[in-house]
């Protein structure tokens, strides 16, 4: 159980933890290259542990620390028997490892915990097996645990996604296309969290690959795979709950490790911000957000950028107005059911909120009785609702250790910032 003071304006400077999104890429794509690859500022988190943790069972030769830079080698051993691989809640990991597994030659059991096991994946697996790729479903069909029967292909394959579930099913499909002599093209149908395809192709690139994109049209061609070092950048979705935190105290906040030029659609939430009345600003290699007396609402569409809504909703009871949040229905399948577990938590601390299907309107207002949060085992629950204790007070987050799955440190992070204010 984490208490969360009220502290009135909170003024400090954080550094924020390498991005979880290229971590993962970077570890994945370390494996897929030729020679050796040393992946520096990686994010030491269970996500990226989980993914780790798979190259070591698939037999690749992973070497350093998450401190010093990650090297991966080449494989070096490949079993003849089926290789178990566990993921937890990585919902990264179980994607990607499917889209790259499935053109790489041996037998696999992809499993995770049971949420895992509750999250779609049959937009993925459909494409693959209309391919020609050996994927079947151990337990429920369209959902994981998946049996992957790896073999190498060519490629030149030319086929339709929808990715209104997941934009990692598209991801999963460039990450894997990249290792295919004749390479793949993916004509997206659906698409949610587009700005992440950004991110899968500018990594890529970084890596040889060579990848071009005309409107909802990729086209992924091998390239020579081959990266000596990568260094992760910063993530805009932690930076996202100091950012709020400034919104919410009427303080100034300043982040330290973010890239100004980034693929993160997450770097959006400053503009979210500047619309409630924020003033945010670059000040050297900070990027400085100032609260304001009152926040304004208003209707934001968030298909682009689904993590930062429960930072978003956390703050939105603080708003003079309503605030609106649009074109999410694909929360209802993140780590926890986010429409419906927002809704929840936020009733808790006394907001008034209208849960629709893929849409949340949060009125002005809160209670001020003391209110547990259940985290749902959901990171971004328990990050974003600490943010709503700052302001309101008398609020204290269950099972706070759920952080670990991105940002380990942010209790101590928090706490630090707490301190240093003035």
């Amino acid at each position: 159980m984490k208490p969360i003071p009220k502290t009135g304006p909170l003024n400090a400077t954080v550094t924020v933890p390498p991005s979880k999104s290229y971590s993962v890429r970077a570890l994945l794509l370390g494996a897929m290259t030729e020679g050796t690859t040393r992946v520096t500022n990686c994010l030491d988190a269970d996500d990226t542990r989980y993914a780790l943790e798979a190259l070591r069972v698939l037999g690749f030769n992973v070497t350093g620390t998450f401190k010093e830079g990650v090297v991966i080698g080449e494989r070096q051993s490949m079993s003849a028997n089926e290789v178990p691989i566990f993921v937890g809640n990585a919902g990264t990991a179980m994607r990607f490892l499917t889209g790259w597994l499935a053109f790489t030659p041996g037998r696999f059991l992809i499993s995770g915990e049971e949420r895992m096991h509750q999250r779609p994946i049959g937009d993925l697996v459909e494409v693959l097996l209309g391919i020609g790729a050996e994927v079947e479903y151990v337990e429920r069909e369209g959902y994981p645990p998946l049996r992957v029967r790896g073999k190498r292909m060519r490629g030149g394959f030319d086929v339709s996604i929808a990715a209104d579930t997941s934009s990692q099913f598209v991801s999963a499909l460039m990450l894997g296309g990249a290792t295919l002599p004749d390479g793949i093209t993916l004509r997206i149908e659906r698409v949610a969290s587009g700005p992440y395809i950004d991110i899968t192709k500018d990594i890529l690139e970084s890596f040889g690959a060579h990848v071009n994109r005309d409107g909802d049209t990729i086209n992924v061609r091998a390239g020579r795979l081959r990266c000596d070092e990568y260094r992760v950048e910063g993530d805009y979705s932690s930076a996202s709950y100091w950012f709020a935190a400034a919104a919410a105290t009427g303080g100034t906040m300043r982040v330290r490790g973010l890239a100004l030029a980034t693929a993160q659609g997450d770097a959006a939430f400053l503009d979210i911000l500047a619309a409630m009345g924020c003033h945010a600003r670059v000040e050297g290699d900070e990027v400085a957000v100032t609260g304001p007396a009152r926040l304004r609402g208003g209707s934001f569409d968030c298909s682009a950028t689904p993590d930062i809504v429960p930072t978003l909703a956390a703050i939105a009871p603080l708003a003079s107005e309503p605030v609106e949040i649009t074109n999410v229905a694909n929360l209802r399948v993140k780590e926890s059911d986010r429409l419906a577990t927002i809704t929840t938590e936020l009733r808790r601390l006394g907001a008034a909120v209208d849960e629709r299907s893929d849409s949340l309107l949060i009125q002005p207002g809160w209670s001020s009785e003391a209110a547990t949060i259940e985290t749902h085992k959901d990171h971004r629950i328990a990050m974003s609702f600490a943010v709503s204790g700052l302001a309101r007070g008398n609020v204290t987050i269950a099972d706070e250790g759920v952080v670990a799955k991105s940002y380990p440190r942010f209790w101590r992070t928090l706490d630090e910032a707490i301190a240093s204010r003035g």
